[in-house]
Formats: C-alpha cells, structure tokens, sequence
C-alpha cells in the first residue's frame, strides 16, 4: 500500500500507468478469479472427499480392528476351553487307568485264589486216589491171603463207604 501511494505521488505519467496496472489486475481478477476460486472450490470439495474416503477407511480399520480383536478374544478363549477339556479328559483317562488297575489287580487276586483252590483240589485228589490205591492193594494182599467172611464184609463196606465220601 505504501508503494502505490507513493507511486501515486510521482506524477501524472506515472499514474495512468498506475491505473493501467490497477485496471489489468482488476480484469486479471474478473476473469482468473472465478477460476481460481473455481479451482479452489474444487480442490476444496477433493479435499473434503478425501476426508470422508480416509474418515471411512478409518472406521472401516477400526471395524476390522474390532473383528479381529473379538476373533483372538474367541480363539483365546477357545485355546482355554481345549485346555480345561484337555485336562478333564487327562484326569478322567488316569480315573479309567487306576480303575482298570484295581479291577484287574482284584481279578488277578481272584485268579490266583482260584488256581490255588484247583490245584488243592488236584492234590487231594491225588492224595485220595493214592490213598484208595494202598488201600485196594492192601485188600488184594489179604484177599490173597485169605480172609475170613466177617473180614471181607467189613472191608467191602468201608470201601463202599470210603467210595461214597469222594
């Protein structure tokens, strides 16, 4: 402004360039100003649509960012059901073993009870049989001796006796 006033001062030549100046300006303005304000506009709405285009990639971030974090809460929580799972079926498995272990422990026991019953059976079996067989080889030994009637009954009947309790 202190330069066009002082410009205005000079003199007369000066002036008319001064306004010639100040009316190209003018028109500069008439004609490039809506143009510029045109292009100002312009950029002024591509400006605002790169902010909406960035406020929606934005909250579409945001979103995602919202998804993936409610996906590691529910894997997360996932991971520690399969472990509480995982160690439910470890202590039920080991509750099965101990049980299997007890139950074939109590049969063993029953077995070896068994077998040893058997095979006392066996022996006195054994035995009886040994017994019968001095016994009937004692009895030959008299029959062929000779024995009197009143003996070989009584013999006869205590085998048929000894017979009965096997």
């Amino acid at each position: 402004m202190i330069l066009l006033y002082r410009f205005i001062r000079v003199g007369g030549f000066k002036r008319i360039y001064l306004k010639q100046i100040l009316l190209i300006i003018a028109i500069v303005i008439f004609f490039v100003g809506d143009a510029v304000q045109s292009l100002l506009a312009k950029r002024q709405e591509s400006i605002f649509v790169n902010l909406q285009q960035a406020q929606e990639r934005a909250l579409e971030m945001e979103k995602s960012l919202m998804e993936a974090q409610q996906k590691f809460k529910n894997a997360s929580n996932e991971v520690l059901e399969i472990g509480v799972q995982a160690d439910e079926s470890i202590q039920k498995q080991e509750k099965q073993y101990q049980n299997q272990i007890a139950t074939d422990l109590q049969r063993l026991q029953e077995m070896t009870a068994t077998t040893i019953y058997y095979q006392q059976q066996k022996i006195q079996k054994q035995i009886s049989q040994k017994i019968l067989d001095l016994a009937i080889q004692k009895v030959d030994q008299k029959f062929q001796k000779g024995l009197n009637p009143k003996v070989q009954k009584s013999v006869n009947k205590l085998s048929i006796n000894l017979l009965r309790n096997l």
